[in-house]
């Protein structure tokens, strides 16, 4: 047996140690909570120099499993991690990971999938990934975490399958534990053996397709799955043995507990089923041992032979689980498990509960509460019903509407008033009287988010319909059964604001041309915390349509929402959570992505970028937004936006940061209005180098002022100026 020591760390940090433990080759990375942390730990580890892998953050979940295929299919020992609707992202490359029987690991931190938005644990994501070819293994606490990601590889490698590991998000993710691990990741490198030899798309000298196109012989590839399915279940047994043999712990398909003397049992999964033991060990100490319980180490293959043992002495079994199957007599797992004891011959009474929906906690005295249903029923009671839920309360989940607020400016200034003849009083009087839009929001201290909204939306008259992509700004502002929003509000996801608008405008249009819309809207889409990464696609395409509606982007440089990880936007040298400073690393690794320009090439009508030192410039922006997108056409505005919680910056600091990023151009004031290149600000003799602005980021930057650091900022400077000057020659010519 190998040696082990014994370390204090939660379940996301389990995975960390497994993934260096047995050596990956690859990770890709995509930001979601509860999962994120892992991915920040080995991230970490990798910045030290104690990790030899590549780990590449992408655009979005879809991005990111898209780059783990393809690493995959070079050959590439591939991890990654999930969560919720990241998993639902990913679902489209889901099923050809496995249908290409393509050996990897995706480590699922379970939480409910929205809506509403909702980051805690249940398993409405698990019950995706059932159908989809992936072998499953489950993880009841952060010891099994750590051992189930080692048994995975090895098992995934064996059948040419790729394996999820689920574990509870927060209950699991984030519980510390004292667990043991090797003390010598060779002894784990050991354990997995030499990367079987298969085919990959670098064999260039016998080239391969991955994935063809099929139609009839589609049926014969899903058998084969079918039958590697079997293939594992077959392979499981001696897998356990071998772990068991090297690490001393032993496991199964199943993990029972007090099934010798019950006639009935619990079953269920992960997290409640090691509470449910509590509640066990409490009543045998009562005297009362007829209740058992059934949990789950194998969830695909699913373990029949094992389920129908398990059952063989039970009379009435209660499921209960963090997931329906709305519409269905019983759940996921309560259906599986009759169809399987019906098969069997097995006279079994099951009941289900549905629990724990949205990470309500299930402790041993809400084991005890279902086992007393489940009492009643197994003595012949009929009033217990066979599905119901627990935990449950009666009563509406509508937030309440929205008072009902005055617009004046709608009435004051006419809807056909032409941008250009907008003069400085007028907006005066235009910001003085625009009423508020959002208010007595939760955001942190500083927060440069609504300072931006705020005077922008000074510049929008009329009637507006304002639509969040999922971050810190609409977190704070949607606390149910609160609202911080005066107007229309519609939630999308964190990619997709662009396209949730795009549809609302859509049909406005339809109902006007219908004659069954009079009233002029203007609909304006917000993102941040990296929205315009895993977004950037649905934000082009809209431009590329120029759908009538303004999108303006909060830029804090890093995905603040999740816990402060790399940000496309954020500065060559940055700190984050996945671009650590360390003795090999020094930062984020390329310079900040220039959306404005991006867009420039989609030829969309308005582009401007804004800044909180500058009012009156961002509110005539938002005027000439607003009668671009009345003229037909789309808008899109950038706001520099501080944050002082991830940064590390006093929370006041918000107006001399700004201006410091306008004095060294790392953050240009101007605007493109019809594909005319105009500045609105140079600080000419005021130019200060990038090195003083960007010390002034706190925690994210204050590294780069060690002497190390120097090449970084000389090269953020040179590049910057470059940027600066193609800016003043735009300026100049009167085509750009």
């Amino acid at each position: 047996m190998i040696e082990q020591i014994s370390k204090v760390i939660n379940g996301n940090e389990a995975v960390a140690e497994a993934i260096i433990h047995i050596g990956y080759e690859f990770e890709g990375y995509y930001p979601i909570t509860p999962s994120s942390d892992a991915g920040q730990e080995v991230n970490t580890r990798l910045a030290n120099g104690e990790a030899d892998l590549s780990f590449v953050v992408g655009t979005s979940e879809l991005a990111a499993i898209g780059i783990c295929y393809g690493a995959a299919l070079a050959g590439a020992r591939t991890v990654d991690v999930t969560s919720a609707n990241g998993l639902l992202l990913k679902l489209e490359q889901i099923p050809v990971i496995s249908g290409t029987r393509t050996p990897m690991v995706l480590n699922l931190s379970t939480r409910c999938v929205s809506g509403p938005l909702n980051i805690k644990n249940d398993h409405t994501d698990l019950a995706t990934m059932l159908g989809m070819g992936w072998l499953i293994l489950m993880a009841k606490n952060v010891q099994e975490v750590y051992d189930m990601n080692i048994i995975a590889l090895k098992l995934a490698e064996k059948v040419n399958l790729p394996v999820c590991v689920a574990y509870d998000g927060f209950h699991t993710s984030h519980g510390n534990r004292r667990v043991l691990i090797a003390k010598d990741k060779k002894d784990v490198t050991s354990f997995i053996g030499p990367k079987p030899k298969r085919p990959t798309c670098l064999d260039v000298e016998e080239p391969r397709t991955f994935g063809p196109y099929m139609n009839d012989d589609i049926i014969n590839n899903k058998y084969q799955l079918h039958l590697a399915m079997q293939e594992a279940y077959e392979a499981l047994p001696g897998l356990f043995a071998e772990f068991e043999a090297k690490f001393g712990r032993k496991y199964g398909f199943l993990d029972t507990m007090g099934l010798e003397k019950a006639d009935s049992a619990m079953m269920l999964l992960n997290s409640a089923a090691e509470s449910t033991k509590d509640a066990i060990e409490l009543r045998k100490k009562e005297g009362k041992e007829n209740i058992g319980l059934i949990s789950f180490n194998v969830l695909r293959p699913f373990p029949v032979k094992e389920v129908v043992g398990a059952l063989k002495n039970i009379k009435t079994l209660l499921v209960a689980e963090r997931a329906h199957m709305y519409g269905a007599t019983m759940s996921y797992l309560a259906t599986e498990v009759a169809a399987t004891a019906q098969q069997a011959g097995n006279q079994v009474k099951i009941l289900n509960r549905v629990f724990g929906l949205g990470g309500l906690n299930f402790i041993h005295r809400d084991a005890l509460a279902v086992m007393d249903q489940l009492e009643k029923a197994n003595a012949g009671d009929a009033s217990v019903p066979v599905f119901d839920y627990y935990q449950h309360w009666d009563g509406e989940a509508t937030p309440p509407a929205a008072e009902k607020v005055k617009l004046p400016a709608l009435e004051q200034y006419t809807q056909n008033e032409k941008y250009a003849k907008v003069d400085i009083n007028t907006l005066k009087k235009l910001a003085s009287d625009m009423p508020t839009r959002i208010e007595k929001m939760s955001s942190c201290p500083g927060c440069g988010i609504f300072t931006n909204l705020e005077m922008f939306l000074k510049g929008i008259d009329g009637a507006v319909i304002l639509t969040f992509a999922t971050g810190c700004g609409m977190v704070v502002t949607t606390g149910y059964p609160g609202t911080s929003f005066k107007v229309p509000y519609v939630h999308s996801l964190f990619h997709n604001a662009a396209s949730t608008a795009t549809g609302i405008v859509e049909h406005y249009r339809w109902l006007k041309e219908k004659g069954l819309q009079d009233r002029e809207i203007t609909v304006i889409a917000v993102g941040g915390d990296g929205a315009s990464d895993i977004g950037m696609d649905q934000i082009l395409g809209a431009a590329l349509r120029n759908t009538p509606f303004i999108y303006i982007e909060y830029d804090n440089k890093v995905y603040a929402n999740t816990g402060a990880q790399m940000c496309y936007t954020g500065f060559k040298g940055m700190l984050s959570t996945t671009s650590q400073v360390g003795k090999k690393y020094i930062g984020k690794q390329f310079h900040h992505k220039d959306i404005v320009e991006i867009m420039r090439g989609t030829h969309m009508p308005y582009m401007a970028t804004i800044a909180e030192t500058n009012p009156v410039d961002a509110v005539q922006k938002a005027r000439k937004a607003q009668q671009t997108v009345r003229d037909g056409g789309m808008a899109f505005i950038k706001a520099f936006s501080v944050c002082p919680l991830n940064w590390v910056t006093a929370d006041d600091s918000g107006p001399a940061i700004t201006q410091a990023m306008l004095d060294s151009c790392l953050f240009p004031l101007y605007e493109i209005d019809h594909g005319i290149t105009k500045l609105n600000y140079d600080p000419k003799d005021k130019k200060i180098p990038v090195g003083d602005a960007l010390k002034l980021m706190g925690k994210a930057t204050s590294h780069l002022n060690k002497p190390e650091a120097k090449p970084v900022v000389e090269e953020v400077q040179k590049e910057v100026d470059r940027r600066w000057e193609r800016l003043i020659a735009m300026n100049e010519h009167p085509l750009l």
